[in-house]
């Protein structure tokens, strides 16, 4: 356990001079952690944009979709709440990808994991009768190809966000 009382300790090595008027903590270059640099405009190109701007017209799709066919109670909720949030994540990695910036991880990933249970929704919530039938041989077939464009793009989108941020312009964090 540690006794630390809470009060400053002029020789720890992140104290730098008396005044505290050092910018380097003493450990060089080499030593650098994660968290020590920090992404200077790692996305200036903009790219990917077009990746975030499909995912939200996908998930347009889908809404328009469930107001303009004769849908099942469920396979309607279904569409409507998966369409609502494919659109609101492409709309989220849109604006951050027009600013300059990486795509989020997780939303790519989300969009991936969306278009997954598209394509499983309507086997799994039921094509026979009952309230879980798809009224709709059109929704059935719309679900199945926008589900598999969903994965496409999100997995797609996920793996060039990972990649380009391991390879982002990186710059030292002031101190």
């Amino acid at each position: 356990m540690s006794d630390y009382d809470g009060t400053e300790n002029p020789e720890t090595p992140w104290r730098g001079d008396e005044d505290g008027a050092s910018e380097h903590d003493g450990r060089g270059d080499e030593e650098l952690t994660g968290r020590d640099r920090t992404p200077h405009e790692p996305n200036p190109d903009e790219r990917g944009t077009w990746l975030a701007a499909l995912v939200g017209l996908l998930g347009l799709a889908l809404l328009v979709e469930a107001v303009v066919l004769d849908l099942a109670a469920s396979q309607f909720w279904n569409d409507v709440f998966v369409g609502a949030t494919l659109f609101l994540a492409g709309a989220y990695n849109y604006y951050s990808r027009s600013n300059r910036e990486f795509g989020s991880l997780g939303v790519a990933s989300l969009v991936a994991l969306l278009g997954l249970w598209l394509v499983a929704a309507p086997f799994l919530l039921g094509t026979g009768s009952g309230a879980t039938e798809t009224a709709s041989d059109v929704g059935f077939w719309t679900d199945i190809v926008v589900g598999l464009l969903a994965f496409g793009l999100g997995t797609y989108s996920a793996y060039a966000i990972r990649d380009r941020r391991r390879r982002a312009d990186v710059r030292g964090t002031a101190t």
